[in-house]
């Protein structure tokens, strides 16, 4: 399972690894309305039935920018790294082991098809190549392309990266003479 877990938006995936198939996608909206406790319980049930439903072997989840330029204000760090370890611990709750933390730029590392990382918008599309499929895109009513699409496939990114970290050689350093 894969997790980009943002205040807006919840971005999930489901992949098999051995054979880097897609099973499930889908992103979720957490209530703006409500205040943070009832937010926070509402994404951790969120989870927990997801767990339930798909039984996933590994978790991973897109780490929280301590810092964007231009972005950054403790609101905005402080509500997003409280709902991002909401999350975790709902994955080592109802999993029993914690999600692994993967931040984005090792993530776009991981999941790169040529020596550059993708940068966001281009995240669907490599996905897509990793998957061998094409990105299933949610339009609007006017058929312009959903900004929840890039959530989606960084939780896509996310599992496939999972897969990638997981499954590489172990790289052992020789000591010189």
């Amino acid at each position: 399972m894969g997790l980009d877990a943002s205040t807006s938006t919840i971005g999930l995936a489901i992949i098999e690894a051995s054979e880097l198939k897609l099973i499930h996608y889908e992103y979720y909206k957490p209530s703006k309305k409500e205040d943070i406790f009832h937010k926070l319980q509402e994404v951790r049930k969120f989870i927990s039935t997801k767990i339930n439903e798909f039984k996933p072997d590994l978790v991973a989840l897109e780490d929280i920018i301590l810092f964007m330029k231009g972005h950054s204000t403790a609101k905005t760090i402080s509500g997003l790294a409280v709902l991002n370890r909401t999350v975790g611990l709902a994955v080592l709750d109802y999993l029993g082991q914690a999600p692994y933390l993967m931040n984005v730029m090792s993530i776009r590392s991981l999941i790169k098809i040529d020596k550059k990382a993708p940068k966001k918008e281009e995240v669907p599309d490599v996905v897509a190549k990793h998957l061998n499929i094409d990105f299933p895109y949610l339009l609007n009513k006017k058929g312009k392309i959903l900004n929840e699409n890039y959530d989606m496939a960084d939780a896509m990114a996310a599992a496939i990266a999972l897969h990638k970290k997981i499954s590489a050689p172990i790289k052992v350093k020789r000591k010189k003479k």
